[in-house]
């Protein structure tokens, strides 16, 4: 079946890794499958990894935590385990605080306009308009991290708008602080062009 031609693959394409460790082996059952996999894990957990594997628990336990880890896995898991999902454009909206000017103000207009343009923007990025600029890159470029840590920033993210007046078209970021100032545009296309430029000319562009 199906699980039985993935298994195949999977254990083909890790031949070299699985025969350092002695576990290498052909199989033509799912309950040879799964005798592989065991050996490979008793590789890892009781011989090679074992006394770290100690160590960290250990260390746990003198913290009062491992009870805890044992007790709520699921809510620990985000804390040990790499969430892989990519970012949204909602998500990477909400955890920015924006400084806004006092309402009914004509700069709290100007900046209310510019939020809009923000997270529609975001919205564009999300969907590949703005490609090859991604969300990780969107926030990378303002804290230098390019996914949300669990528990959140340190330092809460704001959002600042640049004075109308002070001819700025590119946004700026203190990656210190995790400030993200934007530059005021007239219309939505302006304000994407350039968004999309500063992150692509961006020191950090294209670095792993």
């Amino acid at each position: 079946g199906k699980a039985f031609g993935d298994a195949k693959a999977a254990i083909e394409k890790a031949e070299d890794s699985l025969a350092i460790v002695g576990a290498w082996r052909n199989i033509t059952t799912l309950r040879q499958r799964d005798a592989l996999v065991q050996s490979a894990v008793d590789f890892f957990v009781e011989g090679r990894l074992n006394v770290a594997l100690q160590q960290f628990t250990e260390g746990f336990n003198t913290l009062g935590l491992l009870q805890d880890i044992r007790a709520h896995p699921d809510l620990f898991r985000n804390l040990f385990v790499e969430d892989v999902e990519p970012l949204k454009a909602a998500d990477l909206s909400a955890v920015f605080q924006v400084n806004f000017s006092t309402p009914g103000t004509h700069k709290r207009e100007i900046e209310s306009q510019t939020i809009c343009f923000w997270r529609d923007w975001l919205i564009d990025v999300e969907d590949g308009e703005c490609a090859p600029v991604t969300l990780e890159n969107v926030l990378e470029f303002v804290s230098g991290s390019s996914s949300i840590p669990p528990n959140g920033f340190l330092m809460q993210p704001t959002i600042e708008i640049l004075p109308e007046d002070s001819g700025k078209i590119f946004p700026e970021a203190n990656t210190c602080n995790i400030v993200l100032k934007l530059p005021v545009h007239k219309d939505y296309q302006s304000f994407k062009a350039q968004m999309c430029n500063a992150i692509l000319w961006a020191p950090t562009f294209g670095v792993a």
